[in-house]
């Protein structure tokens, strides 16, 4: 038996863009009219989906882009606003509600789920349909135009534009975001203070063009030697900060000591292409209970300044608000 699903219809054949429509309605005769209205729609090309039932409707969304689905409201298991709440939440498709009783409450419920449009099947015409489609589809495409207008510039706000990490006041966020959920599950965490070892001797001598260039390389090498998991910004200046979720102090050294050497090896070139390299000194700290992110930065910064002053290009090692110096 041929399911709802496996009834696909293209409509048409125009030098405008293909779009794919999605009807979910457990109602054959229903279907049937609204496919019979597309067909008169000859400013489109269209390919049809028809579902009527819960697996129908997922089985057609997991099959690929759908352009537009135009929902019942009463369907059965599982209603035309649980449909449009979840579609709108996975961002799958714009959905347009269609209604056999159409109010303004039902409207109003649409809308504010995510819908695009609104048509009680009362007023159902080719005219009203072709016009609820244009201007949904119009709609979902500003709504997607604005939401990636919005990623966009909240990414440029937390990351740092010479190195893309995050800069000073995202890395901030992200740690107390960690203290907050260390809290709650009781996990162990360590923060690192990286800071390059007397980087304004390189922009005296090189310049500050291939000081920026350092900075990104080092920026790089951080990136690619640390996990998934841990999170790594540009605290200031020359200064870094690296966030190791679910890590204790010794296995903190371990990743921030390997970090050292691999920035030690590291050949940097000035723009005549003579060979330099940098060191970096790290201050390490594990995070406490109760200890807020000003305190623990604190105490990694302690750590730092006690790596600089017993020589630089190390990892010093310093413990909670105590500042006890564990080596």
């Amino acid at each position: 038996m041929q399911t709802s699903t496996q009834i696909t219809t293209m409509i048409h054949e125009t030098n405008q863009p293909l779009i794919k429509i999605l009807i979910c309605d457990d109602d054959p005769a229903d279907r049937k009219l609204v496919r019979t209205y597309l067909q008169r729609i000859t400013d489109r090309e269209i390919v049809l989906l028809e579902a009527g039932h819960t697996e129908e409707i997922q089985n057609a969304l997991g099959k690929g882009r759908i352009d537009l689905v135009l929902m019942d409201n009463q369907m059965p298991e599982k209603s035309g606003m649980e449909w449009l709440a979840e579609i709108t939440r996975k961002q799958l498709a714009p959905v347009v509600i269609f209604t056999g009783s159409g109010t303004e409450e039902i409207a109003a419920q649409a809308f504010q789920e995510g819908a695009v449009g609104y048509l009680p099947k009362s007023n159902l015409s080719r005219k009203k349909l072709k016009k609820t489609i244009d201007v949904a589809l119009d709609k979902w495409m500003r709504l997607q135009q604005a939401m990636a207008d919005k990623e966009k510039l909240e990414r440029l706000a937390n990351l740092d534009s010479l190195t893309g990490l995050y800069n000073r006041r995202a890395i901030s966020g992200k740690l107390r975001d960690l203290i907050n959920r260390a809290n709650r599950y009781k996990e162990d965490f360590s923060l690192v203070m990286l800071d390059i070892d007397h980087f304004k001797k390189v922009n005296d001598r090189y310049g500050h063009l291939t000081g920026d260039e350092v900075l990104e390389k080092i920026a790089t090498l951080v990136r690619r030697n640390i996990r998934n998991t841990d999170v790594v910004g540009r605290y200031g200046g020359e200064e870094f900060i690296i966030i190791l979720p679910q890590t204790n102090l010794s296995s903190a050294w371990v990743i921030a000591e390997r970090i050292r050497s691999i920035i030690e090896n590291a050949e940097m070139k000035d723009p005549a292409g003579n060979v330099f390299t940098v060191t970096v000194s790290q201050g390490l700290s594990e995070w406490e209970r109760g200890e807020d992110a000003d305190a623990l930065i604190s105490c990694a910064d302690e750590a730092l300044y006690k790596a600089k002053a017993r020589g630089r290009n190390r990892v010093q090692i310093l413990l909670g608000p105590t500042l006890r110096d564990k080596i």
